[in-house]
């Protein structure tokens, strides 16, 4: 019993070992055909295929680089016509605009300063007298035209009366004590009428003895207040009521 544990424990049958030598030849020959055939170079069939193939990439990338050039410059040009176009619209535009203030400016929509005159009208003395039925110490609505039309006549190119601007369609009418101006405002004294132009023409034509000869009498004789400055800088509001035309239609 002894002697057969030796030999299982001790020895390795000789099938075992010639099994184990078989298997491990097996592998080395393996390994080294896997070795040499890593080593060996590429058949050339082989790398000119690669070679094909590197180059068909290259054309190809190179093709679609011109592509996107072609579509990048299609861009530019879309872009540059687009910035010419908004140029062009921003011009007009401009150009518009300027055109429109000035018409704006013509018809009293925009507030102007300046150089001009301004000139201070008031209620004058009540004389109490019974048989005097002339009012005359009261400005009237027609003082302000009067004053108005000759400040026009003399080169004003803005009026303003207490702040409400004058435009081609501005009228005065009564409104009880008050002046109706621009057909909405009611205005009531003192009056400050201010014009905007070169102030000597226009103190020129308020000085004018034959001018406002009737309110200038008044003024010496009820106290009617009536006088003026000159002023470097003068401010009149634009226009902020509504246009009443009854006969005017548009030309055409």
């Amino acid at each position: 019993m002894r002697s057969a544990l030796i030999r299982l424990h001790g020895t390795v049958p000789p099938r075992v070992s010639l099994l184990a030598s078989v298997s491990l030849a097996t592998f080395l020959v393996a390994l080294l055909a896997a070795t040499q055939f890593r080593s060996q170079p590429l058949p050339p069939s082989n790398r000119f295929a690669r070679n094909q193939a590197l180059t068909q990439s290259v054309n190809e990338l190179e093709a679609q680089n011109r592509r996107l050039k072609s579509q990048v410059q299609s861009l530019q040009a879309s872009v540059k016509t687009l910035e010419d176009d908004s140029a062009q619209r921003s011009s007009s535009a401009q150009q518009a605009n300027a055109l429109l203030d000035t018409q704006k400016t013509v018809v009293g929509l925009l507030g102007l300063h300046g150089p001009g005159i301004t000139i201070t009208l008031h209620d004058g003395n009540d004389p109490n007298d019974p048989s005097d039925h002339s009012l005359g110490w009261v400005v009237h609505y027609q003082d302000l035209q009067d004053i108005v039309n000759l400040l026009w006549a003399s080169g004003a190119e803005a009026i303003s009366v207490n702040q409400q601007r004058v435009v081609p369609t501005t009228s005065f009418f009564y409104a009880g004590v008050n002046v109706l101006v621009n057909n909405a405002t009611r205005l009531s004294g003192p009056y400050t009428i201010t014009a905007l132009g070169d102030p000597p023409s226009l103190e020129s034509g308020v000085k004018d003895p034959d001018q406002l000869s009737e309110l200038k009498s008044r003024s010496r004789i009820y106290g009617l207040g009536l006088s003026w400055q000159r002023s470097n800088s003068l401010r009149v509001p634009g226009y902020d009521a509504s246009f009443v035309l009854r006969y005017a239609q548009p030309a055409g």
